[in-house]
Parts: structure tokens; C-alpha cells; sequence
């Protein structure tokens, strides 16, 4: 299965539990919760769960590249890892405007 379909059958399954959890906690507790907010976050969840890998791969050539953990790096050490890694930082990008 490809990379792609397998990204939208978890976070699909994700929005599904989400949506499950949301209304399961709305009936029990009698809290209303803003609508879909489980889902949408189950279907991150999922859909990180798949790519998770490719997260690990870019954290590691970070450390390697700069030896400190990714979160650290300054905006132009991110100029300098996109430019050897363009595939990598685009996707990164994406991803992370969720």
C-alpha cells in the first residue's frame, strides 16, 4: 500500500475514533466539546502515526547535520538543512502547518 493511502486510511480511522471519543464524552460527562475537535485531532494523530518514520529520519539527519536536538536549531542552520534536504524541509513544512 502506498504511502499515500496508507497516510489517508489512518488519519481516516483517526477521525472516526475521534469522532467516537467526542461523542462517547459529550453523552457520559454532559460537557459540550467544541464540534470535531477529537476527530480533527485523531486524524493528525493518525495520519502522524504513519509518517512517523520520515519524522525520525529527518530529526536524525538534524542531530547529525548539527549536532542538537532539531527543536534548537536557529533559522539559518533551517535555511542551511533545507537547502541540502529540499524534499525533506518541504514536507516538514507541510506537515507542520496543521
Amino acid at each position: 500500500m502506498s504511502r499515500l493511502a496508507k497516510t489517508a486510511a489512518f488519519g481516516g480511522v483517526g477521525y472516526l475514533g475521534g469522532l467516537l471519543l467526542e461523542r462517547g464524552l459529550e453523552s457520559i460527562t454532559g460537557l459540550d466539546f467544541v464540534d470535531g475537535l477529537f476527530a480533527v485531532a485523531g486524524s493528525v494523530l493518525g495520519a502522524m502515526y504513519v509518517n512517523r518514520d520520515m519524522v525520525e529520519a529527518a530529526s536524525r539527519n538534524m542531530r547529525a547535520m548539527f549536532g542538537k536536538d532539531p527543536i534548537y536549531i536557529t533559522e539559518g542552520e533551517w535555511k542551511q538543512f533545507k537547502s541540502k534536504y529540499p524534499e525533506t524541509a518541504k514536507w516538514l513544512e507541510k506537515a507542520l502547518e496543521v
